[in-house]
């Protein structure tokens, strides 16, 4: 299982005594095809508890990601320091515990207080870098912990596997969040077990379309492209005489790129009697 990283010092000290000889792993299907390949390194550390494993994992991809979030966090706590700053200076705020609790607040938000660090001195107001909790931030960014009392597994047996599980509690989540498998109202036992059912098939359709789209250098995830899609509709146009026809809307040029990879070029709903037919 993963360790969460904010569980103080202990996480912290296990990324520090990864100094060792970091092993590759496997790229994934949508990593692979990326013109430079981001890596997934591991090692495994020395655990604190006896008859446990404990494996750094180093991902670029994570990396890349966390960095971006705690540059864009800084920048906003920064505005917010430097404008207290300026309301010190012009002598707006001047009581040491309100400009403190406006420090604080400042602080309190985008986590400001893991990148800054702040004094009064002269009646001036200093901020700065935290010297202690940006560097342990900068540490851990990119990096995971995953925890294991199996003994025979490699380090990169045990990011495989880890990721499966991941990829597990994806699919429950997609099941309850996407596709809106809960609640279920049915009383009888088989009626549940055809709404969880098709609940699966239409997770299967859904993990199906989002490996399609990358495959196809798309990078949409599955919730997009269903949101996506919604613009392309179904109308019905009254041609007087009591005579009806459906057509379908093109949707947006996005929606047309997703059925033109797909592979759905006719939009067209099938003729009435073509309906009846297969009813």
């Amino acid at each position: 299982m993963g360790l969460t990283r904010r569980r103080g010092p202990e996480v912290l000290r296990y990324v520090q005594r990864a100094t060792g000889a970091w092993q590759k792993c496997p790229a994934g299907i949508s990593a692979s095809e990326k013109s430079e390949v981001p890596q997934t390194l591991v090692q495994e550390v020395m655990s604190d508890k006896p008859g446990v494993r404990v494996f750094v994992v180093h991902s670029d991809e994570r990396l890349d990601y966390e960095r971006s979030e705690r540059e864009k966090s800084m920048h906003r706590v920064r505005e917010k320091l430097e404008a207290l700053q300026q309301r010190v200076a012009a002598g707006k705020l001047k009581a040491p515990e309100k400009i403190g609790a406006a420090a604080s607040r400042v602080l309190a938000g985008n986590h400001g207080f893991r990148y800054y660090d702040w004094k009064l001195q002269d009646g001036r107001f200093y901020y700065f870098e935290h010297p202690k909790n940006l560097s342990q931030e900068k540490a851990l960014e990119g990096k995971y912990l995953i925890q294991s009392e199996e003994q025979n597994l490699s380090a990169v047996e045990a990011v495989e596997i880890y990721k499966d599980l991941s990829e597990v509690e994806r699919a429950f989540s997609g099941l309850k969040d996407v596709i809106e498998m809960r609640p279920i109202y049915h009383q009888t036992e088989h009626r549940v077990e055809a709404h969880i059912f098709i609940a699966f098939l239409a997770f299967l359709l859904d993990r199906a379309l989002e490996k399609k789209l990358k495959s196809a250098g798309m990078d949409f995830s599955s919730k997009e492209t269903w949101q996506m899609l919604k613009t392309v509709r179904v109308v019905e146009i009254d041609l007087g005489g009591g005579e009806r026809k459906q057509s379908v809307t093109q949707g947006s040029s996005r929606a047309a790129r997703i059925l033109k990879t797909l592979g759905i070029e006719d939009l067209d709903p099938a003729p009435k009697e073509a309906r009846e037919r297969v009813a």
